[in-house]
């Protein structure tokens, strides 16, 4: 079964440049570039060639030859966009194509409307590499809900924007340029009661972070993250609005919500 934790952070404010960070990755002075598309909605719930139901929601991609689990910055040449994503299938089988990606990356790129873009693709973690770094960032709690382990902090890049990706500035040789901030972080268990508006589904930590920073201004104290980890100890983030002591209410900040972010749900936080 799914063992789930939720709990809340708070009090997220840059203060200087430090060198703290969630996993390490070791980035490949390699890239391969071409053009990218991504799922039709139609796929969702569908497996993948890794055994995994594909979430439009989730941060994953497709690759040809690239191990399942092998994480990968996939940067949009013309706007230099890019996300992070995590291989979980098989494809694009298009000559010309490199990788194919969810649509919430396709969101993030900013090409749904186009259909395709032109992409350069980078390992930043390989799949043995990112199956440790997640077992040991995946935020644990006692029995009492006091944490044991609290790493929920990735080096994110000065420019990166305030969404669920990370942008990233690169030398003309390849390699990301170093930056790093530093991050106050208090996390505390939060009670199951209430309601919350779930905004996203992510698989990978490196992402959590500039949401919740860019939703702490929006919704003080209000910012939830339900880790969910499965049977091979690998961790979803599900990131809520919340609580909110009705149904009626959370309803109510749904459509707040809903102007600054597409496809919320409202969820019981007693269920989950």
């Amino acid at each position: 079964m799914m063992r789930q934790t939720l709990f809340v952070l708070s009090c997220i404010s840059a203060l200087t440049l430090s060198g703290v960070a969630l996993s390490s990755f070791a980035p490949n002075t390699s890239a391969e570039f071409g053009r990218s598309g991504y799922y039709a909605d139609s796929f969702h719930g569908r497996p993948t060639s890794s055994g995994e139901k594909y979430d439009k929601n989730a941060l994953t991609c497709a690759h040809k030859t690239l191990a399942f689990g092998t994480k990968i910055r996939v940067t949009r040449i013309d706007n230099k966009r890019s996300v992070v994503l995590r291989v979980n299938d098989r494809g694009p089988f298009i000559e010309g194509y490199v990788v194919d990606v969810s649509r919430a990356a396709a969101e993030e790129l900013g090409f749904i409307r186009a259909g395709t873009t032109r992409v350069k693709v980078e390992i930043v973690e390989s799949a043995q590499s990112a199956v440790t770094n997640d077992a040991r960032d995946a935020v644990e709690f006692s029995a009492t809900g006091v944490a044991r382990r609290t790493q929920l902090v990735r080096s994110v890049e000065a420019d990166a924007p305030a969404t669920y990706s990370t942008s990233s500035r690169t030398s003309t040789k390849g390699f990301v340029t170093p930056s790093s901030n530093l991050y106050k972080v208090d996390i505390k268990a939060s009670d199951k009661k209430g309601f919350g508006v779930q905004i996203s589904t992510l698989s990978d930590a490196n992402n959590v972070l500039p949401i919740i920073n860019k939703l702490q201004s929006q919704y003080p104290d209000k910012v939830l993250v339900n880790v969910v980890k499965d049977e091979l100890d690998q961790s979803t983030y599900k990131v809520i609005v919340g609580p909110f002591a009705t149904k009626s209410a959370a309803d109510t900040a749904q459509k707040t919500v809903n102007k600054k972010h597409k496809k919320t749900i409202v969820i019981d936080l007693g269920e989950i």
